[in-house]
């Protein structure tokens, strides 16, 4: 079971755009279906990028829709199984269902000094429809890096930064979200080692404010919380002016780590509020997603209260940072939760889904929860294959009308699946669609947006030489 949604992955720094020819390449390979499988049910379109080798990786782990309706993705292109390796890949498709070709444009970057692992974890997409991948690039000494790179809408690369770790040790950094304000600028947060403790590391909490025209930096915020702790930040949200707030987990008085939720200033990055939430036995919590919609920011994260039980907590603050509520839910006795994500719908409901299991472990459940403004549960859904009793829910998010849109995974019993599904406000299940890519071997689903023409979701799929390619899929509403 994944603590949290973000992964960890290592990445790499400095431009390399791909030919044309190669461009074509990687365009034709995702259109190819002369692979007979059955398209995802309720899909409009799909396409899979492959690797130039069969057995490489690729994969799309974040989705975002730009201001002309144009889709793009963001991941890896081309890793080797086993190694520390592979491009960092942005994406443009074209959201019309009648294109003939729905892929635009692809774009990968690899350190030209290391030629390691390099991976984009979020991208964002500002309102002139250029696309910023923030993610993280390994270096030659075993180190990682924080990289950000920014594409014009027609694909054409404006600029790259890469953010290394502290100078003291020059060991880990990583970006692990980004978003756009309405000028352009982009806030990127992570986590940045300063150094080591008893055989920890210590790490700060970080959040980067750059320029749109070329990347440098206009302000970075620290967070270092306790003497010699560790702390992280892994999703960020911004309001209307551009303030910004992020979740993660910092180390506390008492040594283990609490989710922890902060604003700060647009203007200069000072923190204006910082809040934490800790569980009562001292075991490690983890924030793991934040909204931000009206006048209210919701958090959600994880909150051990036993050495086999682990809670979702849900917790909504004014964005003065006043708490409103805080709730947490546990599906039975002895069962660990991992909330994934959390969306926010127009009227202030918010859902929650994740994934968790029992102990000992026997089934793994994927659960929806839908609470209201005030801090109500109005339901819950449980999911889980029948053979397996495996499954789990990523991403959501919401549409105008409170319909619920969810992905993830499940395990049919011979291998993952590529899950998504829609509920209407109410919880009922209109439908959901298992893929298992045209190989019809196995895949999931890690990320959603839902667009102006219907829902968009991406992930991987399994190869039939054992490899992964990354998967894009355009729903029905």
């Amino acid at each position: 079971m994944r603590e949290g949604r973000r992964r960890f992955v290592p990445l790499a720094c400095v431009f390399a755009v791909v030919l044309a020819a190669l461009v074509v390449g990687l365009c034709a390979g995702a259109a190819a279906p002369a692979r007979a499988a059955a398209p995802p049910a309720h899909s409009l379109w799909w396409t899979v990028l492959y690797g130039p080798v069969n057995t490489n990786i690729s994969q799309f782990v974040d989705v975002a829709e730009g201001p002309d309706g144009s889709l793009y993705a963001g991941g890896m292109y081309n890793g080797t199984l086993g190694d520390d390796n592979g491009d960092l890949l942005v994406a443009k498709f074209n959201a019309s269902d009648a294109a003939t070709t729905h892929m635009v444009w692809t774009h990968t970057w690899d350190d030209p000094d290391a030629h390691l692992f390099d991976k984009a974890e979020a991208i964002a997409v500002d309102r002139s429809g250029a696309v910023i991948a923030a993610g993280i690039t390994e270096t030659e000494s075993d180190a990682t890096s924080w990289v950000v790179a920014k594409w014009s809408t027609h694909g054409t690369a404006l600029w790259q930064k890469t953010f290394a770790a502290s100078t003291l040790v020059a060991e880990y950094a990583f970006a692990w979200d980004v978003a756009c304000d309405h000028a352009g600028n982009v806030y990127v947060c992570g986590m940045v080692q300063t150094g080591t403790s008893g055989g920890h590391d210590v790490t700060s909490l970080v959040v980067r404010k750059l320029a749109r025209t070329d990347g440098h930096v206009i302000w970075t915020h620290a967070y270092k919380g306790y003497p010699d702790s560790y702390n992280a930040a892994t999703r960020l949200a911004l309001d209307p002016a551009g303030n910004v707030y992020c979740t993660g987990d910092a180390t506390s008085a008492h040594g283990d780590e609490d989710i922890i939720a902060c604003k700060l200033r647009s203007s200069d990055g000072h923190q204006v509020w910082a809040r934490r939430i800790a569980g009562a036995k001292h075991l490690d919590d983890e924030g793991t997603d934040i909204a931000v919609r009206g006048g209210g920011v919701w958090v959600t994260g994880g909150e051990y209260t036993g050495a086999s039980t682990r809670e979702v907590v849900l917790a909504k603050y004014t964005l003065a940072g006043k708490l409103l509520w805080t709730r947490t839910w546990l599906e039975q006795a002895k069962t660990r939760e991992y909330p994934n994500a959390v969306a926010v719908d127009k009227h202030g409901n918010a859902v929650v889904v994740g994934a968790g299991n029992d102990d000992p472990v026997t089934r793994e459940h994927a659960f929806v929860l839908r609470y209201s403004s005030a801090g109500v549960l109005s339901w819950r859904r449980i999911s889980y294959d029948t053979v397996s009793h495996e499954a789990e829910w990523i991403d959501v998010v919401c549409d105008a009308a409170g319909n619920i849109w969810v992905g993830g995974d499940t395990d049919t019993g011979s291998s993952e699946a590529f899950l998504v599904a829609r509920y209407s406000a109410s919880g009922a299940r209109p439908w959901r669609s298992i893929w298992k890519g045209p190989d019809g071997l196995a895949g999931e689903c890690d990320a959603l947006c839902f667009g102006k023409t219907g829902l968009f979701a991406a992930g991987t799929i399994t190869t039939i030489a054992g490899g992964a390619g990354a998967a894009a899929v355009k729903f029905t509403r």
